[in-house]
């Protein structure tokens, strides 16, 4: 089972081993928005030497030989570790009442 290696609100970030076969290279400036919160919140993402990937909609991060920021409004500012590779997902919390599982939002 994969663990949460952050978590910034509801974006959570899994270390995995590789990006999966297939995932396409993203084309980033000198930030990238890895994930929007309700209204003007945004996650933001340093991006000096990281890769981002794509596939199927999931989104793939690999940080270079540095320290990396994320930042959010609310959350404040997290620093992830150099040379890794994680997987962004998005919080989940079940409704009892509806029965149903639905994505959580900052």
């Amino acid at each position: 089972m994969e663990k949460v290696k952050y978590q910034h609100g509801d974006l959570l970030l899994k270390e995995i081993k590789s990006i999966p076969a297939g995932a396409k290279k993203i084309s980033i400036g000198e930030s990238f928005i890895i994930e929007k919160g309700e209204g003007v919140h945004t996650h933001l993402l340093e991006t000096k030497g990281v890769e981002v990937y794509e596939k199927e909609g999931t989104l793939f991060v690999k940080t270079g030989n540095k320290k990396v920021e994320l930042t959010h409004e609310e959350h404040g500012k997290q620093i992830l570790e150099p040379n890794r590779i994680y997987r962004k997902e998005i919080e989940r919390e079940f409704d009892y009442e509806n029965m149903e599982a639905r994505n959580t939002q900052d």
